[in-house]
């Protein structure tokens, strides 16, 4: 028991003065009788009844020191303590990267790692809540909070691991905006502790706690692979596939790499613990088709055996560059393989319909083109003959205010710094897209329509630095595949398991066929160009068809972080996970007893009246 209110014990001092007023009495008179033989009698009467009467006398004393020591009581707010488990809600985060494929002696990790989840909601108290996120490439919310178990039970059981890197960085920072910081809920992280996002990230131990799935450490992975045609010989290509060994043992590797059945290349590797190899050669032959690498070994983790690439014929782009000389954009488009480019000081109208069933793209730098009906055009300090992009003026140093980052245009461009001497300044009307701004004007605009697209650039490149920025041949290479989009080399590409994927259109689209690794096919809705596929979540190859067309698009893992599947030694930022009592914080409950004491003060003060009442 503890006293919440002490100094409330110094009204104890009315007790003192209760006795006081009490010692009080008023002075006797003497009367003078005839005699005492009858008083004698009386007294012998109550002689044996004494201690009753003088208790019955000081009766309206007793009551008053204890209703005194009652309220005084009560003041002090005694309360009864006692020591619980604190319960709190739960934000379950589940590792789904892949390296929960790792195979353990009692399954995958990722089998283990559910097994544990499950545990948690058998052990969530009854009224706690439980939300559940995965913590794949990107974290997603599985099911938010519920206090219903068969509901957590089911989630989790349908839950499936990814081909892709984890992000459980992103993860834990998204439950821990669930919890906003309150102590009555815990985030609890299941995985194997093969992550290295969370070395710079500071978290509240109180609220975190860590169930690490071992098991399984063994591991050898394909980490990188890339193909490319070699300029000037036609039918040999140049093929780099890197390897690492990421056990803690010598390991010999067989790697082959296929193309149809075709055996392309087979080497024998001999890697120490923790060495890459990477393995550079060229290959004769028209070749074509899906090629896979693979190293013949057993280990822990099958997947980053494997690795997929597409080597197909490329196709090329003829460009059209009119107008002013510019040698950092002949430069660049001459370095592109598969693009090649024609150069002429201006085109009149009538020779515009021919020239575009010659070239792919034309590009007017610092030279007004003639009206333009059809075709893709690239526009550098002019604008068409459009009355939908004006300029209204020049302006001197103009500073780049925002541009559009999600447009295919600008995709991984970063303009905030780039310097400008002088640059028109357009006035798009709103059907044309404004996608770099200045101060009341646009640096860039575009007119996409099913037969006519319109990139109007408003400064000269010669008189800004961007020519000198890693903007610019992101830029132009951007520029290419949108304008161009057959022209992207190989009809095919290369991701990253669990990134989406901008596939581009000549012609208008409605809907795309995907052939899945597996050999499962799928319809999706196109209504937009570019079209962003999202499903790439598997390693292997992708087909896509639409109409006449089919194009590829092979899916990897190809990271090493993720290839390594031994854990951090200690995860600093994470406190050890303990017994239960340790796990859970411990608190206190109080139970107040001063309104029990009032209730007895009441009772003394009702005696009390009724016994002054009865001598009334």
């Amino acid at each position: 028991m503890t006293w919440l209110n002490p100094a409330a014990f110094a009204f104890l001092a009315a007790i003192p003065v209760i006795l006081l007023l009490h010692s009080l009495r008023y002075r006797r008179r003497d009367v003078q009788v005839s005699t005492l033989f009858l008083w004698e009698q009386v007294m012998r009467e109550a002689h044996g009844s004494l201690g009753l009467r003088r208790l019955i006398q000081n009766l309206p004393l007793i009551l008053q020191i204890l209703l005194a020591l009652l309220l005084t009581l009560a003041l002090a707010n005694p309360a009864l303590t006692k020591s619980v488990k604190r319960s709190k809600d739960i934000v379950l985060v589940l590792d789904a990267s892949a390296s929960m494929q790792t195979q353990t002696p009692q399954g995958t990790r990722f089998e283990l790692a559910k097994q544990h989840a499950l545990d948690v909601v058998q052990a969530l108290p009854s009224g706690r809540q439980m939300a559940i996120i995965a913590a794949g490439r990107q974290p997603q919310v599985v099911t938010f909070y519920t206090d219903e178990k068969a509901l957590l039970r089911q989630s989790i059981s349908q839950m499936q691991v990814t081909d892709a890197p984890g992000n459980m960085r992103e993860a834990i920072l998204l439950a821990l905006s669930f919890t906003q910081g309150r102590l009555t809920q815990e985030v609890v992280v299941i995985g194997d502790g093969a992550y290295r996002q969370l070395a710079d990230l500071e978290l509240p131990r109180s609220q975190m706690r860590h169930i690490r799935v071992a098991g399984g450490e063994d591991n050898v992975g394909i980490v990188r692979l890339a193909f490319r045609k070699v300029i000037q010989t036609e039918p040999r290509y140049e093929v780099l596939i890197a390897v690492k060994n990421f056990s803690p043992e010598p390991r010999e590797v067989p790697l082959q790499l296929t193309l149809r059945r075709r055996r392309l290349l087979e080497q024998q590797l001999k890697l120490e613990p923790g060495e890459e190899t990477v393995i550079v050669t060229e290959i004769a032959g028209r070749l074509r088709g899906a090629a896979h690498a693979e190293i013949l070994v057993e280990d822990a983790l099958e997947l980053d055996n494997h690795a997929y690439g597409v080597i197909a014929a490329q196709t090329q782009t003829w460009v059209l560059l009119v107008g002013q000389s510019n040698f950092f954009l002949e430069q660049l488009l001459t370095s592109i393989p598969g693009v090649q480019v024609n150069v002429a000081p201006d085109v009149s109208e009538d020779a515009l319909p021919q020239l575009l069933e010659a070239n792919h793209l034309m590009i007017f730098n610092g030279v007004r083109p003639p009206p333009l009906q059809r075709g893709r055009y690239l526009l550098i300090n002019t604008v068409p003959h459009d009355p939908r992009v004006q300029a209204d003026g020049v302006v001197q140093q103009p500073a780049v205010i925002d541009w559009e980052r999600q447009h295919p245009l600008l995709q991984f461009v970063e303009l905030s710094e780039v310097q400008i001497e002088e640059s028109l300044a357009l006035q798009p009307l709103a059907s044309v897209q404004s996608l770099i701004d200045g101060d009341g004007f646009s640096l860039m605009s575009v007119i996409d329509e099913p037969s006519l697209r319109v990139v109007t650039l408003g400064f000269d490149l010669m008189r800004s630095d961007l020519p000198l920025r890693v903007a610019f041949p992101v830029l132009i290479n951007n520029l290419l595949r949108w304008l161009h989009p057959e022209g992207e080399g190989a009809v095919a590409g290369q991701v990253q398991a669990g990134t989406p994927y901008p596939l581009f259109f000549e012609t208008s689209v409605s809907e795309v066929s995907v052939q899945d690794p597996q050999g499962s096919e799928q319809t999706y809705e196109v209504q937009s160009n570019p079209w962003l596929f999202s499903d790439a979540r598997q390693v292997g190859v992708y087909i896509f068809r639409y109409g006449e067309s089919k194009r590829y698009l092979t899916v990897n893992l190809l990271d090493a972080v993720e290839s390594d599947i031994a854990p951090a030694e200690a995860l600093s930022t994470f406190a050890p996970s303990g017994s239960e009592a340790e796990r859970q914080a411990m608190g206190v409950v109080q139970t107040p007893l001063w309104p029990y004491l009032l209730l007895l003060a009441m009772v003394a003060e009702f005696g009390e009246w009724l016994i002054w009442c009865r001598d009334w």
